[in-house]
């Protein structure tokens, strides 16, 4: 039967503050003062428009989209896409050309252009087939498979995703070999804020502890008088989701997380830390859910979280315990 080792057991949460999935080409216009740290490079199914299916009432656009799944293609009616409940619709010049995934549009309802568009720098938008589906389109899973999870740190947090992407050479690796093997796909990055706060467990009840009184007392004045490192966060953040996931193009971490000897993330272990916990938010605006997969692991909602047990001893019980889905606990 596993017993507690303390009365005052310490955990790491890391949450997402903010986050932003952006398609890979379009990372250089990411300046939002976040501070995206960890990344991840996703693939999921492109999209496309289908050629000459484009029809304009006055109040909306008709169109078709289809999505090929290798050997399949998905076809998506989209009927009802709205610009502007003001505007007349039939008064665009609509243009798609290959490979089909943008739909250029030129606005010439003059009367809408003096009103409500007169902020607007030009009279020329496009439109992504996958913002397209997202806005408009049925509600649905948006499933992305994970191929690579990186981070960006600097000496003092003072590098962010965005800066490591621009001359990062796994990224080049994957366009090119990803790409040349899987035609069908687009590749998007996922850019993260974590924000950490401490978990604490208390049990003055069983008073059941294999620590000491002494061993008890060190151990939570350590760990209230050592605030964690951020950059520490980072490193065993990094590591818990790579290990997770264990994507294509990950090296460290896939077989050997948590590792007690790893100096990037050894405070938890000098400070003896039980647990640990990402939680990975994934509730975006549009009709979709996005899901996070890979070949040995998925993320299906904000509901889901990603965690680990900070200690090698089999007979230490975890401060999750009481969260296990089948209501028995290590100490029944």
């Amino acid at each position: 039967m596993k017993r507690r080792k303390y009365l005052s057991e310490f955990g790491l949460n890391v949450f997402t503050s903010y986050k932003t999935i952006i398609p890979v080409e379009h990372l250089n216009i990411i300046k939002d003062g976040h501070d995206y740290h960890i990344y991840s490079i996703m693939s999921c199914p492109k999209v496309r428009y289908v050629k000459d299916s484009f029809k304009a009432s006055e109040e909306c656009i008709s169109l078709t989209l289809e999505k090929q799944i290798k050997d399949s293609v998905e076809t998506i009616e989209i009927q009802h896409l709205v610009l502007d409940g003001n505007l007349d619709h039939t008064k665009l010049g609509l243009a798609c050309l290959y490979p089909y995934n943008k739909l250029n549009i030129e606005i010439n309802d003059n009367e809408w252009l003096n009103t409500f568009g007169r902020g607007l720098s030009s009279n020329k938008i496009s439109l992504e087939a996958q913002g397209v589906l997202d806005i408009s389109g049925p509600t649905r899973n948006l499933e992305f498979e994970i191929l690579y999870i990186g981070q960006a740190f600097g000496k003092d947090g003072e590098r962010i995703a965005t800066d490591r992407l621009k001359s990062h050479s796994t990224l080049q690796k994957i366009l090119t070999d990803y790409y040349s093997s899987h035609p069908d796909k687009q590749l998007y990055i996922f850019l993260f804020e974590f924000t950490p706060q401490l978990q604490m467990s208390f049990d003055g009840l069983t008073r059941i502890y294999t620590a000491t009184q002494e061993e008890e007392d060190s151990h939570f004045n350590d760990v209230m008088s050592n605030p964690l490192k951020y950059n520490q966060i980072i490193n065993i953040t990094e590591a818990a989701m790579i290990n997770y996931f264990k994507p294509p193009y990950n090296v460290n971490f896939v077989d050997n997380f948590p590792d007690e000897e790893h100096k990037g993330y050894s405070q938890y272990y000098d400070l003896d830390y039980n647990n640990l916990v990402v939680e990975i938010d994934l509730e975006f605006d549009g009709n979709f859910y996005v899901q996070l997969c890979s070949e040995t692991n998925r993320i299906n909602s904000s509901f889901d979280f990603i965690q680990y047990d900070l200690f090698n001893d089999p007979n230490r019980k975890s401060m999750c315990d009481i969260f296990k889905s089948d209501g028995k606990r290590d100490d029944m």
